[in-house]
């Protein structure tokens, strides 16, 4: 189950959400649908472990800072 970040239009609201079958994200502030999907940070760390090299992680640019495992 893919979990998406958002941001709501409406009041700036920033969450996730844990997509399940059909399930519409929704604010959990103000109720709203007008909303900005944003990048995750599971998305960006994904992306940055292909064909990179050294240690650390893919998630800074440093690639070696102390809060990795």
């Amino acid at each position: 189950m893919p979990i998406f970040d958002f941001v709501c239009k409406k009041c700036g609201k920033e969450f996730e959400f844990l997509a399940m079958g059909n399930d519409r994200p929704f604010c959990p502030k103000c109720k709203s649908d007008d909303l900005r999907k944003q990048m995750s940070s599971f998305s960006t760390r994904l992306s940055g472990t292909s064909g990179s090299t050294g240690g650390g992680c893919a998630g800074c640019a440093g690639k070696n800072c102390s809060t990795c495992g």
